[in-house]
């Protein structure tokens, strides 16, 4: 009479491996899902530096653009007392502020005759004869701090 036993127990041992695999693929899954999460979370940071970055050059570029709008119109009355004295000390220490300013990023705007004008970069002040929408000359020299125009050039402009 050996029979074998179809209601036979599953082995301790087999029911142990079944739980531990169930387990280790529950632990799998949420090792998986906390990498996935961290890796967000670096994503998000890293957006964030590199937003807050360009935010700080915006603001420190919005400080020095209303700085420069408040200190070139004595700048310019300097620069015109100094090419009117004899001191050429004056002049070489305008001139030296002048490179200064250019270095970090302050250029003039200086139109020539019958170039077109650009309401972006020229004022103009006058209307004379000539070629229409082009410069007749310059009556002021613009100023731009790293291609935001600050003061536009006064100019003179053409109407035919």
């Amino acid at each position: 009479m050996n029979q074998k036993k179809t209601d036979a127990k599953p082995n301790p041992l087999e029911e142990k491996i079944l739980a531990l695999e169930s387990e280790l693929e529950l632990a799998q899954n949420q090792a998986n899902e906390a990498k996935a999460s961290s890796l967000r979370a670096l994503a998000d940071l890293e957006n964030y530096r590199r937003r807050l970055s360009g935010e700080q050059t915006k603001w420190s570029d919005q400080a020095v653009t209303q700085f420069l709008r408040k200190a070139l119109p004595s700048f310019l009355e300097l620069s015109l007392g100094a090419s009117h004295s004899s001191d050429e000390t004056m002049q070489q220490v305008v001139e030296k502020f002048f490179e200064t300013m250019r270095a970090q990023g302050l250029n003039h705007i200086t139109p020539k005759a019958g170039e077109v004008i650009n309401p972006d970069f020229h004022e103009v002040l006058m209307v004379e004869e000539g070629t229409a929408g082009t410069v007749v000359h310059c009556l002021e020299i613009g100023w731009e701090y790293n291609g935001q125009v600050i003061q536009p050039a006064k100019v003179s402009g053409a109407q035919s």
